[in-house]
């Protein structure tokens, strides 16, 4: 079992003084030997032992964190988990706690393990570590490779390699089945999402659409990173393939408002439009192969109407 509140914090003065950052101090003394204490009782309570309390405060290691450790052993998942513009798992987790990422909240919900990634609520994993909780960060997934890394290191923390193992033998399996290995002809595909950012030639996006055996717009224009390209440029690519990414229209946005434009219509006119959700490749998880899986069906098509059309 994790410590208690008050076996991890001590009395309740000392408590208040946390809660208020009394300039560090607790009733005149620093709080650096007690939260040496703390982080010292922390690490042999937990590292010996799987953890049974699990929060995940961010919204993609929600989504490893539900895939790999039974419901019984996650206290609480980020909000953003509920939310299906974002998540893969909206529609799974009735019934999970669900946190805003407060430090005030997380110590209440007594984690023995504290799952989050490398960007955001910086302050608050901060804080909990100097305390003395166990925070793992996961990196974010640059690539599909960096999703099978992160669900075997996640799953070595839950104590859940074999069924971590199990995943990522069906993602590589099912990966191999939709990749385009070697691909002679590559479509161009765009994603023109709010205020016009596209993908350039590298990132988990990026890598999802080269295997699909299709090019970005940073391959087809020679930029690395994601950027905004205008509409004149998206005109002139001539995509063979567009997603629109989510419109943002309740409430409505001024991000979306190049949506309405007759150029962008022209474009969608004579493209191949798929709907592919930002749920879906927005975070690295298993269920990014989705879009690969929409993409590749959209390169088949394609290439099979250039082939019927061909002498």
């Amino acid at each position: 079992m994790p410590p208690s509140t008050s076996e991890r914090f001590g009395d309740g003065a000392a408590m208040d003084g946390i809660a208020r950052g009394v300039d560090g101090r607790v009733r005149g003394r620093t709080l650096a030997p007690l939260c040496a204490l703390v982080a010292t009782l922390s690490y042999i309570s937990v590292a010996d032992a799987r953890p049974e309390r699990i929060v995940s405060i961010n919204v993609c290691t929600d989504q490893l964190v539900a895939a790999l450790a039974p419901r019984e052993r996650i206290a609480s998942l980020s909000y953003i988990a509920a939310d299906p513009r974002t998540s893969a798992i909206a529609t799974e987790i009735e019934g999970i706690a669900l946190n805003r990422g407060t430090a005030e909240e997380i110590i209440a919900l007594e984690p023995d393990l504290i799952v989050t990634g490398q960007f955001g609520m910086r302050s608050t994993v901060a804080l909990l570590r100097r305390i003395g909780f166990t925070v793992l960060e996961l990196p974010m997934a640059e690539t599909v490779a960096d999703i099978a890394s992160n669900v075997l290191h996640l799953g070595a923390a839950l104590d859940q390699r074999d069924k971590a193992r199990v995943i990522v033998d069906a993602l590589e399996a099912r990966l191999r089945k939709l990749s385009v290995a070697d691909a002679a002809e590559r479509p161009l595909f765009v994603n023109y999402d709010a205020n016009g950012w596209t993908t350039g030639q590298t990132g988990l996006l990026a890598d999802i659409v080269h295997r699909a055996g299709l090019a970005t717009p940073g391959d087809r224009f020679g930029f690395t990173e994601s950027m905004r390209l205008s509409l004149e440029g998206l005109l002139h690519a001539e995509p063979e393939i567009v997603d629109l990414g989510y419109p943002w229209e309740d409430p409505p946005a001024l991000a979306s408002r190049l949506w309405r434009h007759p150029i962008l219509r022209a474009v969608i006119d004579r493209a191949h439009l798929v709907d592919i959700p930002d749920s879906a490749w927005l975070c690295g998880t298993p269920h990014t192969l989705d879009a690969l899986a929409t993409l590749r069906a959209a390169r088949d098509e394609i290439i099979g109407q250039q082939q019927a059309g061909s002498p």
